[in-house]
């Protein structure tokens, strides 16, 4: 036997001796697809003897609904020889002898030999892997928020049902499109900074974290969201598994609970208030009745009947103002909670009714706006807001003549704003907050019949909806007293008044 001889049957031997010793399945086969060599792990994995494979089509080894397709396949991988993976981008299955059939991935080599090129084929049994990633998936289906894995360069590649349903998408929507399309327009240039930044620090976190965060529905709605982010090691790479988690009804029902802590404070704020000033403005008629009765009683012992029915006028003024006040009081504690049901109503009738029905003096007049609007509302409270700005603007008048105009403008989408505005003496602007408080008045109570409620209950009111309410005045002359009115009431409860 020659050197050269030697040399190779040395060479062949080496190279069977790798071939065998490799951790996976080796089949070599030549042009037409005959297996001419096969390693132990092919025979374990495929569960064939080696004298069973020799001499044996490659397409024994395939599962028959690819086996047409095979020669094709070979074909083309001999025109083009170059080390590759089989079936790159499809699910590929090797044949067992019983039949059964399992998941596997196969890389291709060209080996040249004497008798020309042959093919050999690794084949890596990935049952045990597709089994975890079928567990995986299963877990990150069965989750109870929406889950959604991204590559490096943000494409979707899993979505679970619940990401489905919070998102509005179909899984076939979202498959092989950029998370971005999940992400309102205005914060989409930001992202790719922050997925390079969570890439360059691989960690499980929180996504945004002092920041709020919104999804973006298919219908183009958004909604608030909490966002945790895992990196997941696979086979093609890092990918980023988030947890996203619809927050609307917590942060809805915080927002309720911000709001019912300020109605707290506020009415807190009232009965401290009402606690302090009511000592004075409650006891203050009675004070009046007790030093009447008390000057009556003195003119009975001097024989002096003639005073006597002054001082009656006296004391059933005293007594009035005592009714008017607590009258007054029972209103403002009542103020805002759900009278009647929602009813349309067209304001400008509505407003020349309150007027009317007022018996208001005669040389006042009321002026409405052209088209004020028709709007569905409850109109019990929207009524007390208006009579008491009507009755506080003819009270206060220093002449006996005047005018009151209605006037109104669409504040918002959600709001109307209305004004009520007279032409009597203006309020100086260092008393605007002032006259929205219980018991305030601007002249003294013998001067004006009256608690000093109205503005206060107006304010109230208008609150309790949702509005709010303001001055204009330059102190000289005028007064215009602004609320603001929700269009839709509609679902709106007032919040239990303390007092």
């Amino acid at each position: 036997m020659s050197s050269n001889t030697s040399d190779m049957k040395q060479t062949d031997d080496r190279f069977r001796q790798v071939v065998e010793a490799a951790p996976n399945a080796m089949v070599m086969v030549g042009k037409s697809g005959i297996i001419e060599m096969v390693n132990t792990q092919a025979e374990i994995i495929f569960g064939y003897r080696r004298d069973e494979l020799l001499g044996q089509s490659i397409d024994c080894l395939l599962p028959e609904r690819f086996r047409h397709q095979h020669p094709h396949h070979r074909d083309s991988f001999f025109s083009d020889l170059r080390p590759r993976a089989m079936g790159i981008g499809r699910d590929l299955f090797g044949r067992h002898k019983d039949g059964s059939e399992f998941p596997v991935e196969v890389g291709l080599n060209p080996i040249e030999t004497e008798d020309g090129i042959k093919v050999l084929s690794a084949i890596t049994d990935i049952s045990a892997r597709k089994r975890m990633e079928e567990r995986f998936r299963q877990v990150v289906e069965a989750a109870p928020n929406a889950m959604v894995m991204v590559d490096k360069s943000g494409i979707i590649e899993m979505v679970n049902t619940q990401a489905e349903i919070i998102f509005g998408y179909r899984r076939d929507e979202l498959l092989g499109q950029s998370i971005d399309c999940l992400l309102p327009e205005r914060f989409r240039h930001q992202h790719p900074h922050h997925r390079d930044s969570f890439f360059s620090d691989l960690r499980p976190r929180a996504m945004g974290i002092g920041r709020d965060l919104f999804g973006r529905h298919k219908d183009g709605s958004e909604f608030p969201v909490e966002v945790g982010l895992n990196p997941i090691e696979t086979e093609d790479g890092i990918k980023v598994l988030s947890a996203i988690t619809d927050i609307s009804a917590r942060v809805k029902a915080n927002q309720k609970l911000a709001e019912h802590h300020e109605e707290l404070e506020r009415s807190n704020k009232e009965l401290a208030t009402f606690a302090y000033v009511a000592s004075h403005d409650l006891k203050s008629p009675l004070r009046g009745i007790f030093q009447i009765s008390q000057w009556i009683e003195e003119d009975l012992g001097n024989g002096d009947i003639l005073s006597i029915p002054s001082h009656m006028n006296l004391l059933r003024g005293r007594l009035r103002r005592m009714e008017l006040l607590l009258d007054d009081l029972l209103a403002y504690s009542r103020a805002g909670r759900m009278e009647g049901g929602l009813s349309q109503i067209d304001l400008g009738v509505l407003a020349h009714d309150i007027f009317d029905m007022q018996a208001l003096p005669e040389g006042f007049t009321l002026v409405t706006a052209e088209n004020l609007p028709t709007f569905t509302t409850l109109a019990t409270p929207l009524e007390q807001v208006l009579r008491n700005l009507f009755t506080n603007a003819v009270k206060h008048h220093d002449q006996l003549t005047g005018r009151i105009k209605l006037d109104w403008q669409l504040k918002n989408k959600d709001y109307y704003e209305f004004s009520v505005t007279d032409d009597g003496p203006g309020i100086p602007p260092e008393y605007h907050e002032r006259v929205f408080v219980m018991f305030q008045t601007l002249r003294p109570r013998d001067e004006v019949e009256g608690s000093g409620m109205g503005l206060a209950l107006v304010k109230k009111i208008v609150e309790t909806y949702g509005g709010k309410t303001s001055i204009t005045s330059d102190g000289i002359r005028g007064t215009s007293i602004l609320f603001t009115w929700p269009l839709n009431i509609k679902g709106r409860t007032p919040i239990a008044n303390s007092i």
